[in-house]
């Protein structure tokens, strides 16, 4: 974590975002809910499986520099995402143990820090920063700013800058100045607090630089309203359509015939199939299937009435990832 320190004080540059990048991990969905209804999504836009045993999230606290770090743990296979959940899920959780909301618990792949005392990662507020980074401390992505100027008064983040909001205080006119994106007692206006947040499809590749100068919500993040949890599990990234070199990915996987007529094709390959998924051309998942280690000439017939070009992914048992545009007529 000295690494993650030096960073903290030493790099405070450009934002590196590099269009089309699609090299590693990223966080893809931010849910800060109510109660303890918070979740972390992260997505691997490669054409390979990743080891998440390399890689931590770590979590800076009101503006601070303190890292609080969890290790993850598993297998992320390619365009696929893992949810990481708050750990509290006794039904009869009361205050701070109150228990996660069922259909947030139903999205998650793993729950992680059910004591603060122990691990205090996963107990992110809206004024938190959020990092993914390898255990070596080299930071993969960044939610937020690390440090300065966010103070445990704020709020938040939003997407307004340098405007005087008046509101009513207690039944007093008050005037606020939005200064550096930063909400202080306008918490409806924050972005990062009480909200769920989504990752641009543009979105290729994480921040690796603390944001220069500001964190501006609206730049990489959508926003839905708090406690949405519809969208956890599944990420749409112009990785998973562009870039792909249908060539390269795995070359003992063939898909045919191209075009696709009444929705069959076929797959032969020599290795063991463990899924088929078809994506539209803009990324959403419009249809997958389980193929229970099926192996050679694989017959599948689609489910609705495809017409168009679509992408089919093959997942094979080994890891390896075949992905083939076909036009459906």
């Amino acid at each position: 974590m000295k690494k993650s320190l030096l960073f903290i004080f030493a790099i405070f540059f450009t934002v590196a975002m590099v269009a089309q990048e699609c090299s590693d991990l990223f966080i893809s969905e931010y849910v800060e809910g109510s109660g303890n209804n918070k979740a972390i999504e992260i997505y691997n836009p490669t054409n390979e499986p990743i080891d998440m045993g390399n890689y931590q999230l770590v979590r800076y606290s009101n503006g601070g520099t303190v890292p609080y770090a969890v290790g993850l743990a598993g297998i992320i296979q390619s365009k696929t995402t893992y949810v990481v959940v708050l750990d509290k899920r006794d039904p009869n959780g009361t205050g701070y143990e109150q228990p996660v909301d069922s259909a947030l618990q139903m999205k998650a792949d793993t729950f992680l820090c059910p004591v603060y005392e122990v691990n205090r990662m996963m107990y992110f507020n809206g004024n938190d920063a959020v990092t993914l980074e390898k255990t070596d401390g080299t930071i993969v992505d960044i939610f937020g700013k690390v440090g300065p100027p966010m103070t445990k008064d704020d709020n938040g983040w939003g997407n307004l800058n340098d405007t005087t909001i008046t509101y009513n205080s207690g039944g007093v006119p008050t005037e606020y100045t939005i200064q550096n994106y930063i909400v202080g007692p306008l918490f409806w206006l924050s972005w990062t607090k009480d909200n769920t947040l989504i990752r641009k499809p543009g979105v290729s590749a994480g921040v690796k630089s603390n944001p220069d100068p500001y964190f501006v919500v609206d730049m990489q993040w959508d926003s839905l309203p708090k406690n949405t949890f519809d969208s956890l599990g599944f990420h749409h990234c112009d990785c998973t359509t562009f870039g792909i070199n249908e060539n390269n990915v795995s070359s003992n996987i063939h898909v045919y015939p191209n075009p696709v007529i009444n929705g069959k094709f076929f797959i032969e390959t020599d290795e063991v199939v463990e899924s088929i998924e078809i994506f539209d051309i803009t990324g959403r998942l419009v249809e997958t299937k389980e193929m229970d280690g099926r192996l050679e000439n694989i017959q599948f017939r689609t489910t609705g009435n495809l017409s168009g070009l679509y992408l089919v992914k093959v997942q094979l048992s080994s890891g390896k990832v075949g992905t083939k545009k076909l036009l459906f007529k």
